[in-house]
């Protein structure tokens, strides 16, 4: 049996030139923990309103603004983790309320919640698997 001959290695003529690629702007992060901006929850009425306000009373300051809307607005503070604290403040009040979830407006856009028993459930008595 032969065998085939090696093939010589190729050497480059030339040394690669950097691509140049043109950078894309990204969109503006909304949130921060750096920015200080008011957050706004759209209530369906003002005693669901007032809930929220006792549940976030220890960790923002906030106020009811009342009008065509029931709008709790909530002040937080410039510290990091508030976004995390806010998630988690807004899930318990969506879940104590058993509303299908609620409208936060931050930053000029507008974020639907939903509340995690309003989200599709395995069939019963399916099992899992593995």
């Amino acid at each position: 049996m032969t065998q085939a001959p090696a093939l010589p290695f190729l050497k480059r003529r030339t040394a690669r030139r950097p691509v140049t690629r043109s950078t894309r702007p990204s969109p503006p992060i909304a949130w921060t923990s750096d920015t200080v901006d008011p957050v706004e929850v759209v209530a369906p009425d003002s005693e669901v309103a007032g809930v929220l306000l006792d549940f976030a009373a220890p960790l923002f300051p906030g106020e009811i603004v009342s009008g065509q809307e029931v709008i709790v607005r909530l002040q937080p503070a410039p510290e990091p983790g508030w976004v995390l604290e806010l998630l988690s403040l807004l899930d318990r009040w969506v879940e104590s309320t058993r509303l299908p979830g609620a409208t936060v407006r931050y930053g000029g856009r507008s974020y639907p919640i939903r509340a995690f028993n309003d989200l599709p459930q395995p069939a019963a008595g399916a099992a899992a698997t593995g």
